[in-house]
């Protein structure tokens, strides 16, 4: 099993996170299993020398008092070896029940028939590790301290600090796996669900940006809508809210639900109602997110800064450095399934050199996690970003009728538009120029893709009849 060195990542996301360093790419080529796919990097660790100044007066140990954001995307050590494989039964097809045929002219017994069942494997192979040290040189501490008592609630103190400092890699990197499926799913522009658009078009409003709809409660109330319709969709069979194609279906209690805390904040002080709260913190998976990625290293972090990403994907080539730049990321509904982190062999050890008179002390783990783009997942992101079509159906008599033309319009305008159709023997597209060719219903779709971002809409074609 090969094993990826982590830390300069490690480093990045926590400068990040405590709005010491503003929103920078982070790149997760090599570090998010993907399927079968595990790619590899490794960069210098910035060097430095922390210096404990003399003084006199009393000593305070300041340490944080932290835990794991996300406990229920971890996996144990027994499910997690050098490999772990995903095996993938899919539901099977209903066929004739050849009883009713028996007498008719051409019936064909068949005896011993043969459907094998669709099973896929997915392999998540690779580990990642890291890890935090410290050196305490003696003749720095001699007159530091008033004596062993104290000196030895310093050292107390720094094992302290190096096991927060661990728990807060955890915590990031947990983010970047979160912040990874994110990603895939923006990049593919598979279930992705735009609730200030969605809320826009409904309620009649224009609003720009997702600071100017938090004062509306009815938009609050039309999330909320939103978020619980899209529970109850995951958990009934459907292909939708996969990459793979594959049925799925996602029990209520085996979803991650994970929120922005801005938005929950929203809920509770516009909508005096616990109902919504209550229906969601009583799920094995639910959480809340105070950050995503970065808190901006300017000004107050707020709502705009807590909800974006800068991502270049693990699905992404070694050559293809293309990030996904989201916003407005409100909300990932997800399976169990498609986010693991995982963590083995941590350690804290401390070492004693006695010529040279210093201690080096050291905390490390081996550091595990994955994606499966497979399993379901939806993320609700409310921002002005998109593509709209000016016609959600167009019929035409027979294939001899005359071309119709679908407009596109993009947010932000003037972005590339790219046309498909799902069925060149129904009709095919140009430019937004469709044209009829046979009988029956296919799909044009309209493609944009806006900072690495894929946003579609698309348009209902039928030919009614052949000639």
């Amino acid at each position: 099993m090969k094993v990826t060195q982590i830390y300069n990542t490690v480093n990045s996301i926590a400068r990040q996170m405590w709005g010491e360093d503003a929103l920078t790419t982070v790149d997760n080529r090599g570090i998010i299993a993907l399927g079968e796919s595990v790619l590899s990097s490794d960069t210098d660790k910035e060097k430095y020398l922390n210096v404990l100044a003399d003084r006199i007066g009393k000593t305070i140990l300041r340490t944080l008092d932290l835990e794991l954001d996300f406990p229920n995307l971890l996996r144990n050590s027994y499910e997690w070896g050098s490999i772990i494989q995903k095996i993938n039964i899919q539901p099977f097809s209903a066929k004739s029940q050849l009883a009713w045929e028996i007498g008719e002219d051409g019936f064909t017994p068949n005896n011993f028939a043969i459907d094998k069942p669709t099973v896929t494997q997915t392999f998540f192979k690779g580990a990642n590790a890291f890890e935090f040290d410290v050196t305490i040189p003696d003749t720095m501490l001699k007159t530091s301290f008033l004596g062993a008592t104290e000196y030895g609630a310093f050292l107390d103190g720094i094992m302290s600090a190096l096991t927060d400092s661990m728990t807060m890699a955890l915590n990031n990197m947990s983010y970047d796996a979160i912040n990874n499926f994110v990603a895939e799913k923006l990049k593919a522009g598979n279930g992705v669900i735009n609730v200030l658009l969605g809320y826009n078009s409904q309620a009649g409003t224009s609003y720009t940006s997702l600071t100017e709809a938090l004062d509306d409660k009815e938009f609050y109330r039309y999330m909320g809508m939103t978020i619980r319709n899209i529970m109850k969709y995951m958990s009934k069979p459907s292909k939708l809210y996969n990459m793979a194609g594959m049925v799925r279906a996602t029990a209520r209690d085996n979803m991650h639900v994970i929120l922005s805390s801005d938005v929950m904040s929203g809920f509770t002080s516009y909508l005096s109602a616990d109902t919504f709260h209550d229906e969601l913190v009583n799920l094995n998976g639910y959480a809340e997110f105070v950050t995503l990625q970065a808190s901006g290293n300017s000004g107050i972090p707020n709502i705009e800064k807590n909800t974006k990403i800068n991502v270049i994907p693990a699905s992404n080539e070694e050559n293809n450095n293309t990030a996904i730049e989201g916003e407005g990321i409100i909300g990932i509904i997800t399976d169990r399934e498609a986010i693991g982190i995982g963590y083995d062999d941590m350690f804290s050890a401390v070492d004693r050199n006695n010529r040279n008179r210093y201690s080096n002390m050291t905390s490390g783990c081996t550091r595990m996690w994955y994606n499966d783009v497979s399993e379901n997942g939806v993320v609700i992101v409310a921002n002005t970003h998109g593509i709209s079509v000016n016609k959600s159906t167009l019929t035409f008599a027979n294939p001899s009728a005359d071309t119709q033309t679908i407009t596109a319009t993009t947010s932000p305008a003037g972005e590339t538009v790219t046309w498909s159709s799902s069925d060149s023997e129904v009709a095919t597209v140009s430019n937004g120029v469709v044209t009829p060719v046979g009988k029956g219903t296919c799909t044009i779709t309209a493609t944009s893709v806006i900072k690495g971002v894929t946003y579609k809409a698309t348009t209902t074609v039928t030919v009614t009849a052949n000639s």
